[in-house]
C-alpha cells in the first residue's frame, strides 16, 4: 500500500482516534473503578487536621466525566481552629483533574471551582487574620493542587476588624483567575457592605505566578458607591503588586489611588513611589495627596508631601507632613500651609502637634491689602463623628491672635469659634482716601459685600482690643456672634468706646439690600468725637449716656445713614455747645444783636451743665421738639431737625438769660436759628419768630422795629439825658 494513498491516511487517522478514544474509555473506566466516595470523604475531612480545623462534607461525593474528569462536593463546610465555629460553608465544590497524572493514579487537581460560599474572617487586635493558617505550605496528600483556572460564583465574606471594630460584609461575590500556569489574569466583581454604606467593587490584574510569589505588573481595581452626601463615590487603585504567599509578605510599586465625588464635585489622588505591606503593616518612606473640591460657588485645593509614613493596627502615621490649601469663593481665596506629624489613631482619631501654620486671606472687601497669620499650636479631631478641633496662637499681621474653633462636617461645615485679636485696623485694606484726609464712618459709599456670608455656619466669642475703621475707634470688644448665610448677629456685645462703654446688640441681615438693626446703650461716652467719626458732625461736647433703637438698609455705610430710622436719646453734662458763645453775646447786647446772623466759630463755645434730647428717625432725618440746655448763664429749648443724607441742621432755639447773671436781660427771649452744613452752620435770629401772626409787610416791618427796640430798649442802661426827660 503506498504511504501516500488517500485511503492509508484516513485508515491512520481513523486508527488513531479509536485509540485514543479506548485510552479514554480506559482511563474513565479505571478512574470508576477505583473511585471511592467514602475515601475522598474520610481523605478530605482530614486534610486540615494540622491546623485543628474539622472538615465535614453534608452533601455528596459524586465524580463527574465532562469536560474533564473530577469530584462534586455538596455542602461542606470549615471549622475554626480547635473548634465548632464555622468559619466557611460552601455549597458546592467541583475540582477537576488533570488526564495524564490521572492515568497514573494521581489526583491532580487543576480547575477548581466554589458556588453560594459563606466565610467568617476576623481580623485580630494584633492584625493578624484568622485564615493565615490555610495560607502556609502544606504536608503532600493524595489531592495535588496546580490550578491553571479558579472560579468561585456566590461568594460572601463576613469580616469583623477587632482593631477598628468596623464590620464589613462582601456578597454576591466573583472571581475569575485564568492561565495559572503561565500568564495569568485575574477578574473580581462584588458588593461591599461597610456601616451604612454599599460599593460595589471591580477588578482586573495581570498577573504571573512563580511557587509562593505573584507578581502583578499592573493591577486596576474600582469601587463605586452612592451616598446622600457626597452623591456618586468612585475609588480607583492603580499600581503594580507583588505577592508572597510563604511569608505572607507584599510590595508595590508606583501605587495611585484616585477619589471622585459627583456631590460635590471633588477629586483626590494619593502617590505611593514605593510600598511594603504585611498583615501587620503597611509602610511606605514617602507619599503625596492633591486633590479638589467643588461646592456650588466654593473651590477647595489641597495638596500634601508625608514622610516615613506607617499605617498598622494602631492607626496610620507619619513623621512629618506639608501640606497647602486654598478655599476660593468667587473673588475671596484663603491660602494656608500647615506642618505637623500626624497620628491618626484607629484610622479615626486625628492629631496634629505640633503644628505651625500660615494664612493669607485676599478678598476684594480689602482692596488694599491682604490678612496674613502666623500661628503655632494643635488640630486634632474625630473624624468619624466628622468633627475637628484647632487651637492656635501668633500674629495677625503684627498684633496677637488667639483662636479655638470646632468644626462639624466636612462639606457645608458649622463651626464653633473663640477669637481674640490684639488690634484690627481696617482702614490698612480699605479703599485709599484723598490724601490727608479721613472718611467719617457712614460717609463712605464702598459698596457693602455680602457674599461670603452665603458660606459660613459659625457660632461664637469675639473679642478684639481695638478695631479702626475710617476715624471710628472702639476698644475692648466682646461679643457672643452668630453668623448664617443669611445674617450676621452680635448679641451681648460691649466695648470701650470713646471714654464710656457700650452694651446692646446689632443685627445684619443679608438680602438685595443689606439690613442693620442697632440696639445699644451707652454710657459715659464723649459725644463730640464719636459723632465726629461717625457723621462728621462735631457741634456737640459733653460726657453721658445714650440709648440707640436704629434700622436701617443699603448697600454701602452712606446709604444706611440716609435710611436711618427709630429712637435714639441722649442726656450730657459740662458740656458745650460749639460754634456760637450765647453768654458773651448776651453780655455784649446791644452792640452785637445786629451780627447774630453769622457763621459758626470754633473757638467759641456755650458751655452747659446738662443736655437731653430725644430724636426720631426717620429715613436719615432726626427731629426733635424736647431739646433742653441748662447752664448758670442761659436755659435754652428748643427742636428742629437734624438732616444726615442732605448734611444740613435746621433748629430752633429759645435763649433766655439767667436774671442772676443778667440782670439787664431780665425776660427778653431771643429766638436763634441753626441753619446750614452740619459741619459750619449759621446761627442767626429766628425772625420768622417775631413777625409770626403778622400779615402785611407793614405790620412784620413795624414788630421786627418794635421787637429789636425793646429788647435793646430793655437792655440799655439809664442816661441822664434820659432821666432829665423823664
Amino acid at each position: 500500500m503506498k504511504w501516500n494513498s488517500g485511503r492509508l491516511w484516513l485508515k491512520v487517522s481513523v486508527y488513531t482516534v479509536l485509540l485514543l478514544g479506548t485510552l479514554l474509555a480506559m482511563a474513565l473506566t479505571l478512574f470508576f473503578l477505583r473511585f471511592d466516595s467514602q475515601s475522598v470523604r474520610t481523605n478530605l475531612q482530614r486534610s486540615l487536621a494540622d491546623t485543628q480545623r474539622t472538615i465535614t462534607i453534608n452533601g455528596s461525593v459524586l465524580p463527574m466525566i465532562f469536560p474533564s474528569p473530577g469530584l462534586s462536593l455538596g455542602d461542606v463546610s470549615i471549622s475554626e481552629p480547635g473548634n465548632s465555629t464555622e468559619f466557611a460553608r460552601i455549597g458546592e465544590i467541583q475540582a477537576r483533574l488533570a488526564w495524564m497524572p490521572l492515568l497514573f493514579g494521581e489526583l491532580e487537581i487543576t480547575h477548581l471551582s466554589l458556588r453560594d460560599s459563606n466565610f467568617r474572617v476576623l481580623r485580630q487586635t494584633d492584625g493578624s487574620l484568622s485564615f493565615a493558617d490555610l495560607l502556609r505550605r502544606r504536608k503532600p496528600s493524595r489531592f495535588k493542587l496546580n490550578l491553571d483556572t479558579m472560579a468561585l460564583r456566590g461568594t460572601s465574606i463576613l469580616l469583623s476588624d477587632r482593631v477598628n471594630g468596623v464590620n464589613s460584609k462582601l456578597e454576591e461575590g466573583s472571581l475569575d483567575i485564568d492561565g495559572l500556569r503561565s500568564e495569568a489574569r485575574l477578574s473580581f466583581g462584588g458588593r461591599l457592605l461597610t456601616g451604612n454604606r454599599v460599593f460595589s467593587l471591580a477588578m482586573q490584574a495581570p498577573f504571573t505566578r512563580q511557587d509562593d510569589q505573584v507578581s502583578i505588573d499592573q493591577f486596576s481595581a474600582l469601587a463605586i458607591s452612592s451616598t446622600d452626601k457626597l452623591g456618586e463615590v468612585r475609588l480607583k487603585a492603580e499600581g503594580g503588586l507583588k505577592l508572597n504567599f510563604g511569608n505572607l509578605l507584599a510590595s508595590g510599586e508606583n501605587l495611585k489611588l484616585t477619589l471622585d465625588t459627583s456631590q460635590p464635585k471633588g477629586h483626590a489622588e494619593v502617590l505611593l513611589p514605593a510600598v511594603n505591606a504585611s498583615l501587620s503593616e503597611l509602610s511606605t518612606a514617602a507619599a503625596s495627596i492633591h486633590g479638589r473640591v467643588d461646592y456650588a460657588r466654593t473651590q477647595y485645593h489641597f495638596s500634601s508631601q508625608l514622610a516615613d509614613v506607617h499605617l498598622n493596627r494602631d492607626g496610620a502615621f507619619a513623621s512629618q507632613m506639608q501640606s497647602k490649601l486654598s478655599w476660593l469663593v468667587g473673588p475671596h481665596s484663603l491660602q494656608m500651609t500647615l506642618q505637623a506629624p500626624l497620628a491618626l489613631n484607629n484610622y479615626n482619631l486625628l492629631r496634629l502637634q505640633p503644628l505651625t501654620l500660615t494664612s493669607q486671606l485676599k478678598t476684594p472687601i480689602l482692596p488694599r491689602g491682604q490678612l496674613q497669620a502666623s500661628l503655632n499650636g494643635a488640630l486634632d479631631g474625630d473624624l468619624s463623628a466628622s468633627r475637628l478641633n484647632l487651637r492656635v496662637a501668633g500674629q495677625l499681621d503684627g498684633a496677637a491672635l488667639a483662636a479655638t474653633a470646632t468644626q462639624y462636617g466636612f462639606i457645608a461645615p458649622r463651626h464653633e469659634v473663640t477669637l481674640s485679636v490684639g488690634k484690627l485696623d481696617l482702614n490698612r485694606y480699605l479703599p485709599e482716601t484723598p490724601a490727608g484726609q479721613t472718611v467719617a464712618l457712614f460717609q463712605n459709599n464702598t459698596p457693602l459685600k455680602l457674599d461670603w456670608l452665603a458660606f459660613l455656619d459659625m457660632t461664637g466669642k469675639l473679642n478684639i482690643g481695638e478695631l479702626s475703621m475710617g476715624r471710628f475707634r472702639i476698644r475692648n470688644i466682646g461679643a457672643n456672634v452668630n453668623m448664617r448665610p443669611d445674617s450676621l448677629v452680635l448679641d451681648n456685645l460691649s466695648a470701650d468706646i470713646y471714654d464710656g462703654s457700650l452694651k446692646g446688640s446689632l443685627h445684619l441681615q443679608r438680602d438685595k439690600e443689606p439690613r442693620l438693626q442697632v440696639s445699644q446703650q451707652l454710657l459715659g461716652m464723649q459725644i463730640r468725637p464719636l459723632m465726629q467719626d461717625l457723621f462728621d458732625f462735631g457741634r456737640v461736647e459733653g460726657a453721658g449716656n445714650g440709648w440707640v433703637e436704629l434700622d436701617a438698609h443699603g448697600n454701602s455705610l452712606a446709604a444706611l445713614r440716609d435710611t436711618l430710622s427709630g429712637k435714639v436719646a441722649v442726656r450730657l453734662e459740662k458740656g458745650a455747645l460749639t460754634g456760637i458763645d450765647l453768654a458773651s453775646a448776651l453780655r455784649n447786647l446791644p452792640a452785637e444783636l445786629k451780627d447774630w446772623n453769622m457763621t459758626a466759630k470754633a473757638d467759641q463755645k456755650t458751655t452747659f451743665s446738662q443736655l437731653h434730647a430725644a430724636f426720631e428717625l426717620e429715613n436719615g432725618v432726626a427731629r426733635s421738639q424736647d431739646l433742653q440746655l441748662a447752664s448758670s448763664l442761659v436755659n435754652v429749648n428748643g427742636g428742629g431737625k437734624i438732616d444726615l443724607p442732605q448734611n444740613i441742621v435746621d433748629y430752633t432755639l429759645n435763649v433766655r438769660a439767667n436774671p442772676r447773671a443778667f440782670r439787664q436781660l431780665g425776660g427778653v427771649n431771643i429766638p436763634l436759628k441753626i441753619t446750614g452744613p452740619l459741619n459750619q452752620p449759621v446761627y442767626a435770629l429766628d425772625f420768622n419768630s417775631i413777625i409770626k401772626g403778622k400779615k402785611t409787610q407793614g405790620e412784620k416791618q413795624q414788630a421786627l422795629k418794635q421787637e429789636l427796640g425793646k429788647q435793646i430798649t430793655s437792655i440799655l442802661p439809664p442816661t441822664p439825658q434820659r432821666e432829665g426827660r423823664k
